[in-house]
C-alpha cells in the first residue's frame, strides 16, 4: 500500500508562520541599534545616540568598570541568532514532513533557544550599566546608555521560535 501523505494542518501552518517570525525578528534585532543613549536636560531632550552591535567601543570599554566586554554580547547575538534559526528550520522541516524529531530533543532545544535569547538582553543590559554614560547631574539632567530595541527584539524573535518549536509535533 502506498503511504499516506502527511496534511498540513491550520495549527501547522500558525507554527510555520510563528517560527518564521520569530526568526525575521531575531535578524531584525541584530541589524537594528543594540545600545541607546539617551540624554535628559533642562535644557531639551536630543533625539538619543544609537549604537549597533558591531559598532566601535574599544574607547568606552576602556573606561568601563566592569569585566563584561561587547564581544560577549556579540557573541551571545550571534549564537542565539544561530540557535532561533535552526529552531525555525526545524519547525518548518518537521511540520512539512521532512523530519521527525523527538519530544527530548525538541523540549531540550527548545528550553536552549529560550534561554540563549533571554541571555542576550541580561547581557546587553549589563553591559550598559557598566558603562561610564550613565551620568546624573542632579536637576540639570542625566545621561543613560541602555539596551535598545534591536536586544529586545532579537529576545522575541527567540521566544517565538522556541515556544513554537515546544508546541510542534514534529513526528
Amino acid at each position: 500500500m502506498a503511504k499516506k501523505a502527511k496534511k498540513v494542518g491550520l495549527f501547522d501552518i500558525i507554527m510555520i508562520i510563528a517560527s518564521a517570525i520569530g526568526l525575521v525578528l531575531a535578524v531584525i534585532g541584530l541589524c537594528i541599534p543594540f545600545f541607546s543613549q539617551v540624554t535628559e536636560s533642562i535644557v531639551g531632550n536630543p533625539d538619543p545616540e544609537t549604537f549597533g552591535l558591531f559598532a566601535d567601543f574599544e574607547a568606552l570599554e576602556a573606561l568601563m568598570e566592569g569585566d563584561l566586554t561587547i564581544a560577549v554580547v556579540q557573541a551571545f547575538a550571534i549564537i542565539s541568532l544561530i540557535v532561533t534559526a535552526l529552531a525555525s528550520v526545524l519547525v518548518i522541516l518537521g511540520k512539512l514532513g521532512f523530519i521527525k524529531v523527538g519530544f527530548l530533543t525538541r523540549l531540550i532545544f527548545a528550553i536552549v533557544t529560550v534561554v540563549l535569547a533571554v541571555l542576550v538582553v541580561v547581557f546587553a543590559a549589563t553591559y550598559a550599566a557598566q558603562s561610564p554614560l550613565n551620568l546624573d547631574v542632579g536637576e540639570l539632567g542625566s545621561t543613560s546608555f541602555v539596551a535598545s530595541a534591536g536586544a529586545y527584539l532579537m529576545m522575541v524573535g527567540g521566544i517565538v521560535a522556541g515556544v513554537s518549536l515546544f508546541l510542534s509535533k514534529l513526528k
